[in-house]
């Protein structure tokens, strides 16, 4: 036989270690896309986890005569932005309402509001939502929170906080 020359073990067992150090490098990576950040609100000095908070949120829904509707927030949490789950047959869409900014977007504990035309988009008031065009409207609240590196971020509460109008 003849002699041939193969890869010493050094240099095979190094190969092996950086080979699974690029891969687990590439695994983490690719992982943070799928793990959200969390989110946290303070409210009367108790920060906790925005998610914590959607509990707590206290939607009114009421109809006016003109089959306008709103909602109060009964809560004691600021509530940023809604969505609405218009449900007509058997399917739904999600609307979402956004910040108004005359008021910042915030509806306040105790304070309450009227939707207007999810396509006024200026916010003027002339077109307003009637309720009468859709079999079931969901409520969905949409709160305000803090990120890690001090930036804020919406977090849209999970449905079973939502109201039906």
């Amino acid at each position: 036989m003849k002699n041939k020359k193969a890869v010493s073990p050094i240099v095979a067992t190094v190969l092996l270690v950086m080979i699974v150090i690029i891969l687990a490098i590439i695994i983490l990576v690719w992982m943070q896309g799928f793990i959200k950040e969390s989110l946290t609100k303070e409210i009367a000095d108790k920060e906790k986890i925005v998610e914590q908070y959607c509990a707590e949120v206290g939607i009114s829904p009421f109809i006016n005569d003109d089959n306008t509707f709103g909602f109060r927030n009964t809560g004691n949490v600021p509530v940023y932005s809604i969505e609405l789950k218009l449900t007509d047959g058997g399917s739904s869409d999600i609307i979402k309402i956004g910040p108004n900014p005359e008021d910042g977007g915030m509806v306040n504990p105790g304070f309450s509001t009227i939707i207007k035309d999810v396509n006024d988009i200026e916010g003027d008031g002339d077109n307003l939502f009637d309720y009468t065009l859709h079999e079931k409207i969901e409520i969905i609240p949409v709160l305000l929170g803090k990120t890690k590196k001090g930036g804020t971020r919406q977090f849209t509460c999970p449905e079973i906080n939502a109201v039906v109008v």
